[in-house]
């Protein structure tokens, strides 16, 4: 019985030894990215890459100037956020007040937040 199993066993080993063949590997071509005209930060016209596989990262130096342009654009808008709350921040420190009953001490985003807007029927 073992001999019959193993016999079995190892002819199913060389059949799926020798059906996996080798595959010669096809030239790569260059990768052609398209991006979509809605996540395009120029409208108008979709945007094109072309990467090769000599040069993976020709896109990069690309589009370099454009995303250190936007990078800055983010973060002078961040700066501007965190400013204008650091000023609610600062002109709430020391006030007091009664709201549904509750004394409420300095600055509370919930409250004090300009951006917060409820509608109470």
């Amino acid at each position: 019985m073992k001999v019959k199993l193993m016999f079995v066993l190892s002819v199913l080993a060389i059949f799926l030894l020798s059906s996996c063949a080798y595959e010669q590997p096809v030239p790569a071509a260059p990768k052609v990215y398209v991006v979509d005209e809605s996540m395009a930060a120029e409208k108008g016209q979709p945007k094109t890459f072309v990467v090769e596989e000599n040069a993976p990262l020709a896109w990069n130096t690309e589009t370099k100037e454009k995303r250190s342009e936007l990078n800055k654009i983010r973060a002078l808008r961040e700066d501007k956020d965190e400013q204008e709350e650091f000023y609610y921040e600062s002109t709430y420190k020391n006030v007091r007040r009664i709201v549904d009953d509750e004394l409420v001490v300095g600055y509370k985003k919930e409250l004090d937040n300009p951006d917060f807007k409820e509608v109470v029927d």
